[in-house]
């Protein structure tokens, strides 16, 4: 658990507490991820398409989080908004 060593912060495959944190995003291959990503018309409309493809929960930090990973490697995402902010748990 070594992101939890460096402030908290999670990555593909590391646990908190016993469950895989928002690992099923990671599942689903880059390039239907990238094709439902450009698709969509808004970050929710996107979350909700890649929940179907995944088959289960995909919190949307991880929507996000493979999102700027993508960009890092230079992949080409459009820019989506999210239509409601997020709720602070």
């Amino acid at each position: 658990m070594l992101g939890c060593m460096f402030g908290g912060i999670l990555t593909p495959g590391e646990s908190n507490r016993g469950s895989i944190m928002g690992d099923r995003v990671w599942q689903v291959p880059e390039e239907q991820f990238v094709a439902v990503w450009n698709g969509a018309e808004s970050l929710d409309q996107a979350s909700a398409q890649l929940k179907e493809i995944a088959g289960g929960n995909v919190p949307g930090w991880a929507v996000l989080q493979r999102s700027l990973d993508l960009r890092r490697k230079g992949v080409e995402l459009k820019t989506l908004v999210r239509l409601a902010p997020l709720q602070r748990v």
